[in-house]
């Protein structure tokens, strides 16, 4: 079978014995009103007395004017979600997550709805039962089967209608799919990946249902637009701002690496209304405000890190032909080997594009003596990793690849840049203490000493002594040892005069007078 025919029906999916296993009986209570007395004209298999909704090949004449467009096409439209009796017991959040995850992806399977909106339960059976009684109530349609089973589903009109009240005002909603039966229903594998690649980062914690928005589009001057398969808008979380681009292999390394340029360069134009002058005057400074007059931060909120958006590459290996009539299947052995080559070849191609994109990522140093940080705040943060990694370990894990870095780090210690402004705060912190020591060595060189016991000057001193022309050269302490000794000599002087004085004979009588 090919991977655009219709699968035959598996009984071990939502619809088959799946269904049977979580059926559950319908509540009772009062029948809706005017439904009560439905014509005798009723189909075969259609309950007179039923409150559910009423399926679209088995319409019942009301005697209104028939809708001839839509999916509620005939003379019964469709129940309003608060007249529908859901039989399988589904709640109110889980369907409003399942209309909202079709909303914004389109098409998805039960798998991809239940981690994007039930990521914490344990499997996905809220999510199928959501999805069984969202099909009676004409919201949702089964698509087509995939190769391996699993039903594609997407939403009708009304279906479509009432995500949209669901979603903030503003919102974008996918395109509403096309009814088209057999070879005409087609799916597309890449856009199962982007659905795949949300559900994963949900699941690991790493944003929600409502922070995912695809086909993002950037214009470019030439009126040229770059459209980003997934976008990550979180704010405040640790993972604010993410650019995802899902490669399944069908483009080559080059037109990766353009892409990475195409990024880098959407990110550096200048905000509507921003003038030349300005717009270079902010460029020329230092730090986070050289990104004040670009157009990025005006659509996206602070990725918390220097540097542009960040940008993240996830690799798939290529289409997964179904096997030819005849041919055998693969082996368990067969399959582990082949998954382990489709590995080798996905990582050789994140090197390649790592390689060839440096000068996109590359972060230079600052070009200061004794500082090795590295400027992040021009350069575009690229993070790879591939989808089995994700499916295997979890997107939490250590199993994103930072372009210009070794080894393999969680996405929140990817995306930081542990040698970018922090160890430039601190390399200058050293820096200055350096100095600051060099600077108090060389003052403490140039202290003058005493030119008797060689002490060297307080600071004091050295100031007094910088004043005078005449300094006697002698420290404190040599100055008051002087003193003192001059002090002892000057009072021995007085002392021995006061002796002598007191030796000499006194004379009775002056020396007019004769003895």
């Amino acid at each position: 079978m090919t991977a655009t025919a219709l699968a035959q029906p598996d009984p071990h999916d939502d619809g088959g014995g799946q269904a049977a296993a979580h059926h559950r009986p319908e509540p009772l209570g009062e029948a809706l009103p005017g439904r009560d007395n439905l014509p005798a004209a009723t189909p075969t298999g259609t309950s007179a007395r039923t409150s559910t909704a009423v399926p679209v090949d088995a319409r019942v004449p009301a005697g209104q004017r028939p809708r001839v467009r839509g999916a509620g096409r005939g003379d019964n439209p469709l129940l309003l979600a608060a007249d529908v009796r859901w039989k399988r017991g589904s709640t109110s959040s889980v369907r409003a997550g399942v209309l909202v995850a079709l909303a914004l992806f389109q098409r998805c399977t039960a798998r991809e709805i239940w981690m994007l909106a039930c990521a914490g339960q344990r499997h996905d059976r809220a999510v199928r039962d959501a999805l069984l009684d969202l099909r009676e109530a004409g919201r949702v349609r089964e698509e087509l089967r995939l190769p391996d089973g699993r039903k594609l589903w997407c939403l009708t009109a009304a279906g479509r209608r009432e995500a949209a009240t669901l979603l903030p005002a503003g919102a974008k909603l996918s395109a509403l799919r096309p009814e088209r039966e057999g070879a005409a229903a087609v799916f597309s594998e890449h856009a199962l990946d982007v659905a795949a690649t949300a559900g994963l980062l949900a699941k690991g914690g790493i944003g929600h249902l409502g922070a995912f928005s695809t086909e993002f589009e950037h214009p470019l001057p030439g009126r040229r637009s770059l459209f980003a398969d997934l976008v990550l808008r979180d704010p405040g979380a640790d993972v604010p701002l993410l650019l995802v681009e899902v490669d399944r292999e069908n483009e080559s390394t080059g037109t990766l690496v353009d892409k990475l340029a195409t990024y880098r360069a959407w990110c550096e134009l200048p905000a509507k209304g921003a003038t030349k002058a300005a717009f270079e005057k902010a460029l020329a400074r230092s730090g986070a405000r050289t990104h004040a007059l670009r157009l990025w931060p005006t659509l996206y909120p602070a990725t918390r890190r220097e540097g542009l958006p960040p940008v993240a590459l996830v690799f798939e290996a290529g289409r997964k032909r179904a096997p030819r009539p005849g041919t055998a299947p693969l082996t368990d052995e067969q399959k582990k080997e082949k998954a382990k080559t489709d590995h080798r070849r996905l990582l050789r191609r994140i090197y390649t594009v790592e390689t060839d994109s440096e000068a996109t990522w590359y972060a230079p140093p600052y070009r200061e003596d004794g500082i090795t940080a590295r400027d992040y705040h021009h350069a575009l943060p690229v993070v790879a990793t591939t989808l089995p990694l994700l499916r295997a370990r979890g997107a939490d894990a250590a199993i994103w690849r930072r372009f210009g870095r070794l080894g393999w780090h969680t996405l929140d210690a990817a995306l930081d840049n542990p040698d970018g402004d922090q160890l430039l705060r601190i390399e200058r912190a050293a820096a200055e203490q350096a100095r600051r020591e060099r600077e108090q060595e060389e003052h403490e060189r140039r202290r003058p000493a005493c030119r008797r016991c060689g002490a060297k000057f307080s600071d004091e001193r050295w100031a007094e002594k910088e004043k005078a022309w005449n300094d006697d050269r002698l420290c404190a302490d040599c100055r008051q040892a002087d003193a003192d000794q001059q002090a002892r000599q000057e009072a021995e002087r007085e002392h021995a005069a006061v002796e002598a004085a007191a030796a000499e004979p006194k004379h009775s009588r002056s020396w007019w007078r004769r003895s």
